[in-house]
């Protein structure tokens, strides 16, 4: 099938957008390379568009050497594709409480080495639903230090790849496909779970050094379906530093613990619900108003998105769930385990069983008591 056409009279894009200025940037860029027409659907129950405004193309243009005459199309085709939301939303679905988890036209393991899920499907139906997604969210996105961009304290914001967050200016502009809003960034495209902390290094320069310690990083990037539960900087010099003070194996360990095995969009979350961690370890769900735990670990940067699922960012390290409904804490500091020697074949054999739970699911893990002793005593 063709094409939708962009110069359709009465409809069409570049007719609706007209009377918006602050959107005169997008509209030279479409008319100027016909080939970004591919982006848009030619079937389904419509979209909602998300044009970035001129600031944000101006920034675009002067971090890529870029200009409206002299422009990329080619690698801006999959950019314009996350662009475009599988559904169509006005203000009022941005403002949604719990906020909302929304495919988009995105495709392609690239970017999207995920599935969908129940969830999702549910929602936007099976083929709208296998899109990357967006994360919406009625206020701005916390924690601050994580966000590229601030967003203003009215409205919606967003989150796409790299943390990147997004001001919504939800103006509900109608045209033939559904509606447009306005953004104040270009959405930067999901990346690997690796590519995404090291962004975020101000936050999780502690995690992308106990991942590296311990060879994790290829196995977690290429496995499909993960959710990262990532205590911050501060959470792991609260617990004594354990990416250089644990061993490889409990290191390793640890990891997995605070992996879970599917996709976990906050607003999908429920109240008591129990999950199993890449370790076989149950981790539980507790939502109280608008702050959401996992185990006793508090979520204060929900939604991270990855090509492969997402992270949320923890204020702690995370006990065990019968440690932390317990609150004991009895076992002191002195007794952690520090030593980091092997030998070659307990290190390859660990990253192999590792990387096994990952890409597998649970395997046994070696020394999961030494690790939880040695967490719940750095906590």
């Amino acid at each position: 099938m063709a094409p939708v056409a962009l110069c359709q009279q009465g409809g069409d894009l570049i007719g609706a957008i007209a009377n918006y200025t602050e959107l005169s940037t997008f509209s030279q860029v479409l008319q100027a390379n016909p080939s970004l027409n591919t982006a848009f659907p030619t079937d389904g129950e419509g979209i909602t568009l998300l044009i970035p405004d001129n600031a944000a193309f101006e920034k675009l243009f002067n971090q890529t050497n870029q200009s409206v005459q002299a422009f990329n199309a080619d690698l801006f085709l999959p950019v314009l594709r996350y662009h475009i939301m599988a559904a169509k939303l006005t203000s009022k679905n941005f403002t949604t409480p719990r906020g909302l988890t929304v495919p988009t036209l995105l495709t392609g393991d690239e970017y999207n080495n995920r599935s969908a899920g129940a969830d999702l499907v549910n929602d936007y139906g099976s083929q709208a639903a296998e899109g990357q997604v967006l994360a919406v969210s009625k206020d701005p996105i916390n924690p601050a230090k994580l966000r590229l961009r601030q967003s203003s304290a009215e409205g919606a914001s967003l989150r796409g790849g790299l943390g990147l967050t997004a001001s919504v200016s939800a103006v509900d502009g109608q045209w033939s496909l559904g509606y447009f809003q306005i953004i104040d960034v270009v959405l930067t495209l999901p990346g690997t779970c690796s590519s995404t902390v090291k962004t975020l290094k101000t936050s999780l320069s502690s995690l992308n050094s106990a991942l590296n310690r311990t060879g994790l990083w290829p196995t977690v990037n290429h496995s499909k379906n993960l959710t990262c539960l990532a205590p911050n900087n501060d959470a792991f010099s609260d617990a004594g530093n354990p990416e250089q003070t644990l061993n490889s194996t409990d290191l390793t360990n640890a990891i997995l613990f605070h992996t879970l095995h599917e996709v976990t969009y906050t607003n999908y979350l429920t109240d008591g619900q129990v999950l199993e961690s890449a370790s076989g370890e149950s981790v539980q769900v507790q939502i109280n108003g608008d702050d959401i735990y996992f185990n006793d670990a508090k979520v204060i940067g929900p939604n991270v998105l990855t090509n492969n699922g997402l992270i949320h960012v923890l204020d702690k390290v995370m006990s065990p769930l019968n440690a932390s409904s317990t609150g004991s804490t009895t076992t002191t500091a002195s007794g952690t385990s520090t030593a980091t020697s092997s030998s070659t074949a307990s290190t390859a054999a660990t990253q192999s069983s590792s990387a096994a739970a990952l890409t597998h699911g649970p395997v046994a893990a070696p020394g999961l008591v030494t690790l939880f002793l040695a967490m719940f005593m750095l906590l």
